[in-house]
């Protein structure tokens, strides 16, 4: 038997490729629920918040990363809180007062926090499990 009789074919870029589209598949379900769950969580005044909340899906260092949020300044304030009810006591101490667009004045001592966003993470914690052991074993088990 000779040498030549073998070949080693390296399917190694194929099955990359499939494990990023599988990645990238599961990912985007994962994403578009808890965005769906952070703006059934977050309360409403305007609704610029709200309709504001989107998810990326990115290529970081070789990683797929999704990341949900807004771009609104203010979704910060409305997660973590502000004055007096910021979490980890990090707010303003003493309240203070503003003027809003109609000029009237007011006076706060912040804001609760409403953790929208990770409360929609945790709601949905199980399901992400799911949805990415789900994709991924179709995927490489050829089911």
């Amino acid at each position: 038997m000779s040498d030549s009789s073998f070949k080693f074919v390296s399917n190694k870029s194929k099955v990359l490729a499939q494990m990023d589209a599988a990645v990238e598949r599961a990912m985007t379900m994962v994403l578009e629920i808890i965005k769906s769950t952070a703006k059934s969580n977050v309360s409403v005044n305007t609704g610029q918040l709200r309709n504001n909340i989107d998810y990326q899906l990115k290529s970081m260092n070789g990683k797929v990363v999704g990341i949900v949020g807004s771009p609104e300044q203010y979704a910060i304030y409305v997660e973590f809180g502000t004055g007096e009810f910021a979490e980890n006591g990090s707010g303003r101490k003493g309240g203070w007062a503003y003027q809003d667009a109609g000029g009237d004045w007011h006076f706060t001592w912040g804001q609760k926090p409403q953790s929208f966003m990770r409360k929609a993470f945790r709601q949905n914690k199980q399901q992400v499990k799911e949805i990415l052991s789900r994709e991924l074993g179709t995927t490489f088990k050829g089911a």
